[in-house]
């Protein structure tokens, strides 16, 4: 079977958070980056969090805006990998207006991720051509 649709890979990654990282790591945050789980309903007490926050460069030349979120389920960790494509057209925004709405994308921001968390992560405007 011919695909009319070449897939694009990820070629390079940025990441801008991770849970498991040390104090004094690039990728350290000292917010929790969790927020109340909610499965149609908050359930009291149970909290979900980001494992890690990354920006994909893919070989077509998109991006994407990856998060990975985990929650307690007992015996082992609920959760997933979510993946967005960064609409083209925000590239040509200024920068600043670029991470207010990027954060938008991939539940970043209801982990708490800011624009601000971004624009103080070295190199992430040059990964992303700005």
């Amino acid at each position: 079977m011919k695909k009319d649709k070449i897939e694009s890979h990820i070629v390079e990654k940025f990441m801008i958070y991770r849970r498991d990282a040390s104090k004094g790591a690039a990728t350290y945050s000292p917010k929790p980056h969790s927020a109340p789980h909610y499965e149609g309903r908050y359930i009291e007490g149970m909290e979900e969090w980001a494992s890690w926050y990354c920006i994909n460069k893919k070989s077509d030349g998109t991006y994407e805006a990856e998060l990975d979120e985990a929650w307690d389920e007992g015996s082992h960790y609920g959760g997933g990998t979510i993946c967005v494509e960064i609409p083209k057209e925000w590239f040509a925004l200024s920068y600043d207006d670029f991470l207010e709405r990027v954060v938008t994308l991939a539940a970043a921001s209801h982990y708490g991720f800011t624009a601000d968390d971004l624009r103080g992560r070295k190199g992430l405007k040059d990964f992303l051509g700005f």
